[in-house]
């Protein structure tokens, strides 16, 4: 996907996984990487722009313990997809992504492949959520159409 190979993607990582991450993802050709240590910086990224994604990873002791307001995603409010990983996806993980604002939860050991094709996905959904509607907002219908309904005549069909 070309459009990953042009993005921005911001990596938070509260573990050394973060400089494994952001190898993987200059793996897949991603046009750049930043590591930061922590959400707050990455929510600072993604409200001043030019960030695309955030990919965000947690250990599991930790996503555990945390309160909710800790998870938040970076990009919750200012419309940039935001991935969570863990090293196990569970019920309650998922449940406290969604809470948090990410679009998925994301195990750790997925493949790179399948790596790829979520921040794409995250991209896309993120690309269509800016184009405007290409139909009108009302239905507009002709008024000759309006007076032979209102004729009275039956419609064969």
């Amino acid at each position: 996907m070309k459009s990953i190979q042009r993005a921005h993607v911001v990596v938070v990582a509260h573990s050394d996984e973060a400089l494994v991450l952001a190898a993987r993802l200059l793996g897949m050709e991603v046009a750049k990487v930043t590591s930061v240590a922590g959400s707050d910086e990455a929510r600072g990224m993604c409200q001043e722009g030019g960030v695309d994604a955030c990919v965000v990873a947690f250990d599991e002791c930790l996503l555990d313990a945390a309160p909710v307001a800790e998870i938040d995603a970076p990009g919750r409010h200012c419309g940039v997809p935001s991935l969570l990983i863990v090293p196990a996806i569970t019920p309650y993980s998922r449940k406290m992504a969604r809470r948090g604002g990410y679009m998925t939860a994301v195990p750790a050991a997925i493949a790179p492949r399948m790596l790829y094709r979520r921040i794409g996905a995250a991209l896309q959904l993120r690309r269509a959520a800016g184009r405007r509607q290409r139909m009108p907002e009302g239905i507009i219908v002709a008024a000759a159409t309006l007076a032979r309904a209102a004729s009275g005549k039956p419609t064969l069909h």
